[in-house]
């Protein structure tokens, strides 16, 4: 699978070693510290490769967590643009094979990064274990629930079983949408502008009677129309 072009490696090759360096000496477990490092690469990484963003919605954020973000899926570099834009740290909920990338599944493990085997009931039900336990902590997750790319403005469907962590640590849900964030996987294509949604949290208290799939059903629906109002 090709992540990005020899065009886009040469717009951002000189933030390689710098990030090469920080991710093989910082530690891991300094997950605020390096969430902090991440964004500043996210953000110069982003204008690096021509592109202007956009962020709606950060006043919507709650100022207590733990909050579980629910975010479109456009692309491959769909994390750079919501680390450049979110100022509260969180993790990413993400399949294993991620963890391999290079760079990038290092980059990840520095911001806490759950990494699960979405093909075995084990790996889903730590990915389940420890994202309620983060969330217990206070600790903020986010998770891409059409589980694959869009590749365009047409969601996919949200996977059932998606918000299980959200109701287990009883955390605030945040929806997130993207627009136009593909684009970052199309060097070609002449849009060079981006932007990122945050919509208003649903506290636990607010959706904990409420079925996962009507609530699935509603933050998908939400989302697409936010991705079309453009």
């Amino acid at each position: 699978m090709i992540l990005v072009t020899p065009l886009q490696i040469g717009k951002v090759a000189y933030l390689l070693p710098g990030a090469w360096l920080y991710a093989r000496r910082c530690h891991l477990e300094d997950w605020n510290k390096n969430y902090a490092v991440l964004q500043k690469y996210a953000r110069k990484a982003i204008r690096a490769l021509g592109y202007e963003l956009l962020c709606d919605g950060i006043e919507n954020l709650p100022k207590q967590g733990p909050i579980f973000f629910v975010s479109n899926h456009q692309g491959t570099l769909d994390p750079a643009p919501i680390v450049a834009t979110c100022p509260l740290p969180f993790a990413f909920i993400s399949k294993k094979e991620n963890e391999k990338i290079p760079l990038l599944g290092r980059l990840a493990l520095m911001i806490g990064t759950i990494h699960f085997d979405r093909e075995t009931r084990e790996g889903n039900v730590h990915m389940l274990r420890e994202s309620a336990r983060r969330l217990k902590k206070g600790q903020n997750l986010l998770i891409f629930p059409e589980g694959t790319r869009s590749k365009g403005d047409k969601m996919h469907t949200f996977k059932m079983g998606s918000l299980q962590p959200a109701y287990m640590g009883k955390a605030a849900i945040v929806p997130i949408t993207l627009q136009h964030c593909y684009v970052l996987d199309e060097p070609d294509n002449t849009l060079r502008t981006i932007k990122v949604i945050y919509g208003k949290p649903i506290p636990y208290e607010d959706y904990r009677s409420i079925k996962q799939e009507e609530l699935l059903v509603r933050l998908h629906d939400e989302i697409q129309h936010n991705v079309y109002d453009d």
